[in-house]
């Protein structure tokens, strides 16, 4: 069985039991928490990743780590991964559970590059023209790209919007080329 299946059926679990529980907020700020640590942690997820280290020891680290800044459903939860040995998938199982909060949300994360630091009037301009676009709620993540020599690219999903100045200028130029205004 693939990892994004196994994944999935653990991040639906998480998905009821915050549901019957009432604590989605909650529930959603730990594993939040949990991605991010694991993200920031290489030797957190190497460990954890070890067939060698024991079950017992992986749990107790996990405990250890995470059962101060998270509720006592998550920790019983990572304690559930680490019991039935997919502690080595605990980061995608995470990131699963946060891409089903999303569509449970009606919202997507979008990266958006530009040449230059964006104001607060443009990034409020493409986020609500992209919300247009996409008929959900946007969560932006901008950085600055130095290969862009203007205008912004969007990526979300496997979709990217390219309103770059390179861009245009390609579109241009095929357009001339189709109307044989320039030769080589």
């Amino acid at each position: 069985m693939s990892e994004f299946v196994i994944a999935t059926r653990y991040a639906n679990a998480l998905m009821e039991i915050s549901e019957e529980k009432k604590s989605f907020e909650r529930i959603v700020e730990d594993i939040e928490f949990v991605s991010k640590t694991l993200l920031n942690s290489k030797d957190l997820r190497n460990v954890l990743q070890n067939p060698v280290v024991s079950s017992t020891k992986k749990s107790a680290i996990v405990t250890e780590i995470f059962s101060s800044h998270i509720s006592d459903e998550v920790k019983t939860f990572l304690e559930l991964i680490v019991k039935k040995g997919r502690e080595n998938i605990l980061l995608e199982i995470s990131n699963r559970f946060l891409e089903l909060c999303d569509v449970k949300l009606n919202r997507t994360k979008v990266q958006i590059s530009s040449a230059i630091e964006l104001s607060d009037e443009q990034k409020e301009k493409i986020a609500k023209k992209l919300e247009e676009i996409t008929d959900k709620k946007i969560i932006s993540e901008y950085k600055i790209d130095n290969s862009i020599i203007g205008g912004f690219k969007a990526r979300f999903g496997d979709t990217v919007i390219d309103a770059s100045v390179q861009h245009q200028l390609e579109l241009l130029k095929k357009k001339l080329f189709e109307q044989n205004y320039l030769s080589n």
